[in-house]
């Protein structure tokens, strides 16, 4: 009897351990069924706001990319293609846009034209803090031809505008809900904000875009600490990162598991306060351009990946790219310190300030640091998180700061929202106006001819020679890096490379 209850027992046991091991594989098929379906992607900072209408930098551009859209957007190439505008066609400076009949925001109201013209009546109004207060201004009015088509009347001829509205700043909203609450109609929504932390997603089930997104979950998850980044992706705690350290670049390309996104990407520029001194003193901020030796800064700061930027920060495919534009300054410690002297600035300290949460900022400021220290303009160091850096930085908070920076289309006029004035940004210098430039800027923006157009923008320069809105640096590379099942992701190029995110509806796990 023993011996036959051993057996029993022994085949129970057996019979236990099966199922025990059935249901292990059974919740790890479960465990990576949903796995696969939350995309989660690794920040480089927590967003520091989302306005709608604001340049809040590339976290909040990521974010935002994923609950607004505007009229038209970006592909896979950094095209510009329809979004919530099924089609477009021009009629002399007309613009007519015809929205999608099954777009919807995510309250459930339907796209009309009038959301358009609302939206878009925001961004102009009176006291506006929209990054395209400047570049919208263009538009003379707005028409509601019917629910579904809105007519856009542009003051002069503007061969940019449709590539302004293919970028984050021109996002359409809903009405209904208002500008306190903006609701967008992009592929995800947000279900979770830990603030600091990670923001968490789920796709819209009213998406306009047939079987997008791809991933019915996406979470984004804040690293401010770039080695952590790097680290968590390795481990497998994320599926793809942005800004991937320069000195991390080499390691993530020997990785079999991994694949580098690099893409050549914004610009590292000085922008300066010059409400403040003795930045208000042209000769200082010419200075600061002469006495550094920019191969440092791109040895330094990007493990030589990019190269020295000595002019216009344009993109390098730019129509209007010539000698003109981009010879304006040069490694010259002597003339740097007799323009100080000039200037009566010479052994004044001065406040630079930069960011901890990028070691490309950090580690351009120390370069920065070393060479006007030689040059008898001694510099201390701010080195906030991103976040705060962001806010001193629209706030004025500062004697002047180093700055990633591109134009915000791939066209010269991006140039204004760089160097022309407007509304407080971090992305500009605090105060600067120049009324020669801004009307030189216009006549660029409104010219059609490609010669006069080139011709216009080398005057542009030979102004930000001599005024110096801000002082160009280098070029930099710029990587995405993700483990090796992650398909459909598209890191865009120069000008567009911040706004990859537009393409996350289309990654998916296989």
């Amino acid at each position: 009897m023993t011996n036959v209850i051993k057996s029993r027992l022994g085949k129970w046991g057996l019979m236990l351990a099966a199922t025990a091991i059935c249901s292990t594989l059974t919740l790890a098929k479960e465990a990576a069924a949903e796995d696969m379906d939350t995309l989660r992607f690794g920040l480089a900072s927590y967003p520091s706001g989302l306005d709608p209408f604001r340049h809040e930098g590339a976290a909040g551009h990521n974010v935002k990319l994923q609950i607004f859209r505007g009229l038209l957007g970006l592909d896979g190439g950094g095209q510009v293609v329809g979004e919530l505008a099924e089609s477009w066609e021009q009629e002399g400076m007309d613009f007519v846009f015809h929205i999608r009949e099954n777009a919807v925001f995510q309250n459930g109201e339907p796209v009309n034209a009038s959301d358009v013209k609302w939206s878009f009546e925001q961004i102009g109004k009176e006291g506006s803090t929209a990054y395209f207060v400047n570049e919208l201004s263009v538009i003379e009015e707005i028409e509601v031809v019917d629910d579904k088509t809105v007519r856009f009347r542009l003051s002069a001829p503007t061969p940019a505008f449709t590539k302004l509205l293919a970028t984050p700043y021109a996002p359409v909203l809903s009405e209904v809900a208002g500008i306190d609450t903006p609701v967008g109609a992009g592929p995800y929504k947000i279900t979770k904000m830990e603030e600091g932390v990670a923001i968490s997603f789920e796709a819209f089930d009213g998406y306009y875009k047939e079987g997008y997104p791809k991933t019915p979950k996406l979470e984004m998850i804040a690293y401010k600490d770039e080695n952590l980044r790097v680290a968590a992706l390795e481990s497998g705690d994320v599926d793809i990162i942005e800004y991937v350290p320069w000195q991390s670049m080499a390691k993530v390309e020997s990785n079999a598991d991994l694949v580098l996104q690099e893409t050549t990407g914004p610009n590292m520029v000085l922008n300066f306060n010059v409400e403040q001194a003795p930045f208000d003193d042209a000769r200082v901020r010419r200075a600061v351009c002469n006495a550094i030796n920019r191969q440092d800064v791109v040895d330094a700061a990007f493990y030589g990946r990019g190269k020295e930027l000595l002019g216009l920060p344009l993109d390098e495919t730019s129509e209007v790219m010539s000698p003109e534009t981009q010879d304006l300054f040069s490694f010259d410690p002597d003339l740097a310190k007799s323009l100080l002297e000039q200037a009566g600035a010479l052994g004044q300290s001065v406040k630079l300030l930069s960011s901890s949460t990028y070691s490309m900022h950090q580690d351009t400021a120390l370069v920065v640091q070393q060479y006007l220290n030689a040059a008898g303009l001694p510099v201390e160091l701010d080195l906030p998180e991103w976040g705060a850096r962001v806010a001193q930085g629209n706030e004025g908070q500062y004697q002047f700061a180093v700055n990633g920076s591109a134009t915000v289309v791939d066209d010269p006029d991006g140039l204004t929202a760089m160097i022309g004035s407007g509304s407080p940004s971090y992305k500009r210098s605090f105060g600067y106006s120049n009324p020669e430039l801004d009307a030189l800027l216009t006549e660029g923006r409104h010219e059609l001819d490609p010669n006069r157009r080139a011709e216009i923008y080398q005057k542009v320069a030979a102004i930000v020679a001599e005024d110096v809105p801000l002082c160009p640096l280098t070029r930099r590379t710029q990587g995405y890096a993700m483990h090796g099942n992650v398909e459909g992701f598209n890191a865009l190029v120069g000008s567009s490379s911040g706004y990859s995110a537009f393409g996350l509806e289309a990654v998916h796990l296989e």
